[in-house]
């Protein structure tokens, strides 16, 4: 399989790798052989003389280990040996999922995607450059008599940019599909999202199970690894509590789910 990589964690599957293989490679060494000859005669009369000559050649490829191949190793291995690994390799989530424990990994090709709550907070730019545009052009605005009603001053401008400007919210994936209603969700570390990458359609998913959270139980985002934005205690209670009314569901995902520690994203 050729991989075409929108996430991937190279600090862990190096561990992964490392942990499997008892290290990692530097570089390798493939060698080839080959022969080659020319024969032929020559002959008048009764007379004939024969000549043949061969040769051997040797081609040295020098290699060095990739992340690509790092991956495919892991896959290959997992696939292979499911239990020394504890891989599963999910093609019925509904199994799959409710018997997956802690600490397996999950490879499953499914359905991707970015929580609209989440891609807001995560794309504060641009709201950032808008706050910066409305501040430039109040002077003007007030110059020309208009209606300043339900703007906010230049103070609330500056609390609300300063607010955005330490804003670091991690990209969170959510993944799932038709036929079940079990999902996984996870966030990202940005280090290891390609510059090319969009989290929008089908894609294949290998990741660690983390947590798995039932029918009956609503997993709040800001608990994922980055996010950073409530202590543990309030975290607790949220997991706990689940949404109190149908305008805090965004900031939740409802079970069944897994989840789960992202290693890869790719098609």
């Amino acid at each position: 399989m050729l991989f075409n990589a929108l996430y991937l964690d190279e600090d862990a599957l190096a561990n992964y790798i490392a942990a499997l293989e008892g290290g990692l490679r530097e570089s390798g060494t493939s060698r080839s052989k080959g022969s080659h000859g020319f024969g032929g005669s020559l002959g008048w009369g009764g007379t004939k003389i024969e000549g043949k000559s061969d040769a051997e050649t040797e081609n040295t490829l020098n290699l060095k280990d990739h992340n690509a191949s790092r991956l495919q190793r892991l896959i290959d291995a997992g696939r292979e040996n499911p239990e020394k690994v504890g891989w599963i390799e999910t093609t019925q989530p509904d199994i799959d999922f409710a018997e997956a424990g802690t600490g397996a990994f999950i490879d499953w090709e499914c359905d991707i995607y970015v929580p609209e709550a989440i891609a807001a907070m995560a794309n504060h730019e641009g709201l950032s450059s808008t706050l910066s545009t409305m501040k430039a052009l109040m002077p003007s605005a007030k110059a020309l008599g208009l209606s300043m009603d339900g703007i906010p001053d230049t103070k609330e401008m500056d609390a609300m940019a300063a607010f955005l400007d330490q804003l670091d919210i991690a990209p969170v994936i959510i993944g799932d599909d038709s036929d079940t209603d079990w999902k996984v969700v996870g966030s990202l570390n940005k280090q290891w999202i390609s510059p090319s990458a969009s989290f929008d359609g089908c894609a294949r998913i290998v990741g660690k199970v983390k947590k798995r959270v039932l029918h009956d139980r609503w997993y709040p985002m800001v608990s994922l690894a980055g996010m950073n934005l409530v202590n543990r205690d309030e975290r607790r209670r949220m997991e706990r509590e689940g949404p109190k009314d149908a305008s805090q569901e965004n900031q939740f995902v409802q079970g069944p789910l897994l989840v789960l520690d992202y290693l890869a994203i790719f098609s």
